[in-house]
């Protein structure tokens, strides 16, 4: 049996990247006082106003328990905010609250020099082509792109 190359693997190099790029943006928004799994919910959030819990946790591939722990944190925080839901009195949405809107700022500044960082030295036109093959794989493997990113937390 041939051992596999890393390097040569598309889904290692990909989970590699990831990985990299979560680590630098956790530690350029530690100083924010924020943990990953709560940019991971303002992100969610964000791109999903009025999402239940249940829904948030999914997208994120978390418990709800998980998610329920971050969203209380920003809840606490007053920066996200409960509200019933007028069609289920057992549930709850989630939504931004107005205090947010400079944190949102600069998670977003810091989501841009990082993508600047990582694509240093590509031109308009590679990086156009690069997002576009990224969009046919996740086509090709029966994904839409669009979802797949519902709740990508790399750039908030």
């Amino acid at each position: 049996m041939q051992a596999v190359d890393d390097d040569k693997a598309l889904g290692m190099k990909v989970m590699k990247l990831s990985r990299m790029l979560r680590l630098r943006f956790d530690r350029r928004v530690q100083p924010l006082g924020l943990t990953r799994a709560q940019w991971q919910t303002i992100a969610c959030v964000r791109r999903r106003p009025g999402a239940t819990q249940r829904e948030v946790a999914g997208l994120l591939e978390v418990g709800e328990v998980t998610v329920g722990r971050s969203i209380d944190k920003l809840v606490e925080a007053g920066w996200v905010e409960r509200r019933p839901d007028p069609a289920d009195r057992r549930a709850h949405r989630i939504w931004l609250t107005p205090a947010i809107e400079p944190l949102i700022g600069e998670l977003t500044r810091i989501g841009e020099e990082e993508e600047e960082a990582a694509l240093e030295g590509f031109d308009a036109a590679e990086r156009a082509a690069l997002h576009a093959m990224l969009g046919r794989i996740t086509a090709n493997l029966g994904g839409d792109a669009a979802e797949a990113v519902a709740c990508a937390p790399e750039q908030p």
